[in-house]
């Protein structure tokens, strides 16, 4: 029988593909791709909400590879989404290519779970424009999805994503005055 955190990890993976088909979208379709980015970002967006559900629901609490690298793989999606838009022509690729070098290193150096995090939002934000400026409904379904989301982990984000996510900015400081 299949457990939760067999399930968990196999969203994670396939949010891998989500990264790949986006990117091979951007190489091979192109501006007219947009409304399927968008689409498969959604289903990217949903595997990270439920895989994430799934894992917390596993009575044995196991720790995997692929669980501890989540964040990595939802990395990968913001890079995939990245150069989707470069090769679009949405983005410049000297811009790409500074946000993903700038970007790099500051997590590199810093080591930082928050800094991940938070450098996927301009990505994310870029995307969710173009899709509400060129390809209404589904921009509307993104952010429909993301209002959703919020809605229902809302008992979450005070508790636990707000508080760890500002704990993870406030010690980059920490980490320049040692």
């Amino acid at each position: 029988m299949i457990d939760v955190k067999t399930i968990a990890d196999t969203l994670t993976a396939g949010r891998f593909f989500v990264a790949l088909l986006i990117f091979w979208l951007g190489l091979r379709v192109g501006r007219s791709a947009l409304p399927n980015v968008t689409l498969a970002l959604v289903l990217g967006w949903a595997s990270d909400v439920l895989d994430g559900a799934l894992a917390r629901r596993d009575p044995n609490k196991r720790r995997t590879w692929l669980g501890d690298n989540d964040l990595g793989v939802d990395v990968c999606v913001a890079l995939g989404l990245l150069c989707y838009l470069t090769f679009s022509g949405y983005v410049s690729p000297a811009i790409a290519v500074s946000y993903i070098l700038m970007t790099g290193a500051l997590i590199w150096y810093f080591r930082s779970r928050a800094l991940a995090m938070a450098a996927q939002a301009p990505v994310y934000a870029i995307l969710l424009y173009l899709a509400l400026r060129e390809a209404t409904t589904y921009g509307a379904l993104a952010v429909g999805w993301i209002v959703f989301v919020v809605i229902v982990t809302w008992p979450r984000f005070p508790k636990t994503v707000v508080p760890e996510f500002l704990k993870g900015m406030r010690e980059l400081g920490k980490h320049e005055k040692e």
